[in-house]
């Protein structure tokens, strides 16, 4: 068999283990579910099909999902200032102002995505839980868009929603608002 075929071999193998393989109830982070996908990336590299990250690129494109509200919480995806964001909103009434998280995703600026799945239930989770409106932002990634315009996506963004009439559309405190990420967005804070 030619390499093609033991990839394709393979490739079906691991398909079946990750859909066939309960994950158990408790588990409380989603980032496991991306493993398989970095997995593949590898293998596709070591057999010389093509570079890890175009591999890794394309396979992003899978794990995002439409904003979705639930029981809980509000979700819609708008733009603060050209920048897409997509709010949570907690459905419960709230007698006060509410507090705020704003979440940057990571990525190293040139992957990712506030709809991938992960980041969609750790802000509808964090939305849920503290009782709080959490704006997840998007920005241009490069390699097509050069740092530093990822940046200043986010500071746009940010600027955007520390407007008074924004903060109060939203409910939001001006003195409890967090702002948080991960990765290379998580240190740049």
């Amino acid at each position: 068999m030619g390499r093609m075929s033991w990839f394709l071999l393979l490739l079906g193998v691991l398909t079946a283990y990750c859909i066939y393989t309960p994950l158990p109830e408790n588990i409380e982070e989603p980032m496991l579910t991306n493993t398989p996908l970095k997995a593949l990336a590898h293998l596709a590299t070591f057999l010389g099909l093509g570079r890890y990250f175009d591999f890794f690129t394309l396979m992003m494109i899978f794990p995002e999902v439409p904003p979705t509200s639930d029981k809980n919480v509000i979700v819609t995806d708008t733009k603060f200032n050209n920048t897409p964001v997509r709010v949570y909103v907690p459905r419960r009434k709230s007698d006060t102002l509410r507090r705020s998280v704003f979440y940057i995703h990571g990525g190293g600026w040139s992957l990712g995505s506030a709809a991938f799945i992960s980041y969609d239930l750790l802000s509808r989770r964090t939305a849920d839980r503290l009782d709080a409106v959490v704006v997840s932002t998007n920005y241009r990634l490069a390699p097509k868009y050069h740092f530093p315009v990822q940046f200043e996506d986010v500071y746009d963004a940010i600027k955007w929603f520390l407007r008074k009439n924004i903060l109060e559309e939203y409910g939001v405190d001006p003195g409890r608002i967090a702002v948080s990420g991960d990765s290379v967005c998580g240190e740049k804070k």
